[in-house]
C-alpha cells in the first residue's frame, strides 16, 4: 500500500481514500480469487499474488488485489522479467552485442561479447542459415581478400568469467539444454544436436551433428531395432559423448550440452575455415583473456598490428525475445553476466550480474527484503522474489521509454512462445490479450505479465505458486485468476 500513503493528508484519511479507490474495482475480484485460493490443490502451497490497474499516468496506478504479495517466493523463469528489464534499463533498446573477428600480426583473433545468439540453429533456421553459416560466410570474405594463412586462431572470452555452470543448478542435469554452460563466446546455445538415422536391424545407427565438429568425442553403441530408446550422455567436465540405446525408422534429433563454450566456438570456427580453404600453422585454438581489455582501452590500432576483419552485431530485441518469449536460459544468463561486466568493469559473473539486477530493483522502489538473486534465468532454487517486486518491474516497463521493446519480447497467449498453448477452450477469448512470462521448476508454477482487458484497460499481474505438487492444476488456477481480472473490468 506504499503508493497510497504518499499523500499530504493525515494517515487515517489517506488509508480511507485508498480503500475507496480500490473497493469498487476489486470486490468481485476478491471473491473470485478467494475461491481459487481455497482450492484443495493449494492447501499446502505458498502463493503470492498482486494485480495492478495501469494508467497512462504512473501516479494513477491502482492496486486491485494483494495476497502475500511482499513475501519472496521462488519465481522460476519469471525471474527473467527482472533480468531483461535491468538489461533494458542499463543498455537501452538500441544496444547490440558485438563479436569481433580481427587480425593481429599473423594471428586470427575472435573476441566475444557474450552474445548468446551466435550459431543458434533454432533461431537461424527461419532465415535458412545453420549453426556455421556465419563462419562459412566469414571464410569466403577472408578468401576474397587473399587472407588464407594464419599462424594461430586466438579466442578471448574474458567478457565473462570461467564459471560456466552455476553451482546451484541441478548437478545431475548438466547435459540438458536448459542447463547449457554460459561463456563469453557461445555457439548453438552451447549444445550439439544429433540427428539419428537408423540403418539395418541390429547394426549401429548413423548420425549427423550440428555443428559438425571434432570438438566432441562420440562413442556410438546405439543400434537399429524395432523399438526406440535413445540415450545421449556427456561425461561431466569433458566433451566425451555416449550415444546409446535403440532406434527405429525415421530421423530423430537429440541435443546434449558441451563443456567450455569458447573453445567449442573457436574449434568449430577453425574447422569451418579449414573446410573453406583457410589454414593455421597451429591447429588447436589458443585462449588469451587479455586482449579485449587492451582493445577497449586503446582501440583497434593498425600501427600495433590490429585489423578488423568482420563484426557480428546482434540487437537487444533478438536477445530479449529468446529470453522472455522462448524462455531460453542461456540468453537470460548472458544478459545477467553482461550486466555484471558493465557495472563492475570486470569479467561478468553471477555475483556481479545479480548484484546489478538487484540494484535495478531497488532503483525502481523494490525493498531489498523482497528478493534474493542467485542467477539470471530462475533455474536456481536459491532465487526468491515477491509478486510485488515483479509487478513493480511490469509497471516500470509500462511507463518507460523501452516499453515497446519489453512488451514485444513477451509471449502472447494462444499465439507464440511459452504461452502459445495457454488459456485453452473457453478461455481462448484471452488469446492475443495476455502478454507474459510463465515459469516452472519442480513444485513451482508462476505466471506474470499484462492483460489488455475488453474495456481496453491494461492490467499487470504476478501469480507465484510454490510447493505445488499438481503443477497442471496450478496452470489452470492461474488462468482462472487472469480471467477474473478480465471479468471484473467489465
Amino acid at each position: 500500500m506504499k503508493r497510497f500513503l504518499n499523500f499530504t493528508l493525515p494517515l487515517l484519511p489517506a488509508l480511507l481514500i485508498a480503500s475507496m479507490l480500490c473497493l469498487p474495482a476489486s470486490a468481485g475480484l476478491n471473491e473470485d480469487i478467494g475461491a481459487v485460493l481455497r482450492d484443495k490443490a493449494l492447501a499446502r502451497a505458498e502463493v503470492g499474488i498482486e494485480i495492478l490497474r495501469l494508467s497512462s499516468d504512473p501516479k494513477a496506478t491502482q492496486v486491485l488485489f494483494r495476497h502475500n504479495s511482499e513475501i519472496p517466493l521462488i519465481p522460476a523463469s519469471n525471474l527473467k522479467l527482472a533480468t531483461t528489464s535491468a538489461a533494458l534499463d542499463t543498455f537501452g533498446p538500441d544496444f547490440k552485442f558485438r563479436t569481433l573477428l580481427l587480425q593481429h600480426n599473423k594471428d586470427l583473433v575472435l573476441i566475444g561479447d557474450g552474445d548468446p545468439t551466435l550459431g543458434d540453429s533454432e533461431l537461424l533456421r527461419k532465415s535458412g542459415w545453420d549453426s556455421t553459416t556465419l563462419f562459412k560466410n566469414w571464410a569466403k570474405q577472408l578468401k576474397a581478400k587473399g587472407l588464407v594463412h594464419f599462424d594461430r586462431l586466438v579466442v578471448d572470452d574474458s567478457v565473462f568469467d570461467q564459471q560456466f555452470f552455476h553451482p546451484s543448478w541441478p548437478a545431475e542435469q548438466f547435459q540438458k539444454h536448459y542447463c547449457a554452460q554460459v561463456g563469453g563466446l557461445n555457439l548453438n546455445t552451447n549444445r550439439i544436436d544429433f540427428y539419428i538415422r537408423p540403418t539395418t536391424s541390429g547394426e549401429l545407427v548413423q548420425y549427423a551433428m550440428d555443428p559438425p565438429t571434432r570438438y566432441a568425442t562420440v562413442r556410438n553403441t546405439c543400434i537399429t531395432a524395432g523399438d526406440q530408446l535413445i540415450g545421449l550422455a556427456r561425461h561431466d567436465g569433458t566433451n566425451t559423448i555416449l550415444l546409446s540405446g535403440r532406434a527405429r525408422g525415421g530421423d530423430v534429433s537429440y541435443g546434449v550440452t558441451i563443456h567450455d563454450p569458447a573453445l567449442f566456438t573457436a574449434t568449430t570456427l577453425a574447422e569451418t575455415f579449414a573446410a573453406g580453404g583457410i589454414t593455421f600453422k597451429t591447429a588447436a585454438p589458443a585462449r588469451d583473456r587479455t586482449l579485449r581489455a587492451g582493445l577497449i582501452k586503446n582501440g583497434v590500432d593498425e600501427k600495433s598490428g590490429w585489423t578488423v576483419l568482420a563484426i557480428l552485431e546482434t540487437p537487444m530485441a533478438t536477445v530479449l525475445a529468446r529470453a522472455n518469449k522462448d524462455s531460453i536460459n542461456l540468453y537470460a544468463e548472458a544478459l545477467c553476466k553482461r550486466l555484471g561486466a558493465e557495472a563492475s568493469g570486470e569479467s561478468g559473473s553471477w555475483k556481479n550480474g545479480t548484484a546489478a539486477v538487484g540494484k535495478f530493483l531497488t532503483k525502481i522502489g523494490v525493498d531489498s527484503s523482497e528478493f534474493r538473486l542467485d542467477d539470471g534465468c530462475g533455474l536456481s532454487r536459491e532465487n526468491v522474489i515477491s509478486a510485488n517486486a515483479l509487478c513493480r518491474v511490469l509497471e516500470h516497463n509500462f511507463h518507460s521509454s523501452s516499453k515497446e521493446a519489453f512488451m514485444t519480447s513477451l509471449a502472447i497467449a494462444g499465439k507464440d512462445g511459452t504461452l502459445e498453448h495457454r488459456f485453452p477452450g473457453a478461455m481462448s477469448d484471452l488469446h492475443g490479450r495476455v502478454l507474459g512470462k510463465s515459469g516452472f521448476v519442480n513444485q513451482v508454477r508462476t505466471l506474470s505479465g499484462y492483460l489488455k482487458a475488453k474495456d481496453e484497460q491494461w492490467y499487470a499481474f504476478s501469480i507465484l505458486m510454490n510447493q505445488m505438487p499438481d503443477t497442471a492444476t496450478g496452470k489452470n488456477l492461474q488462468e482462472i485468476i487472469v480471467r477474473a481480472i478480465d471479468a471484473q473490468s467489465r
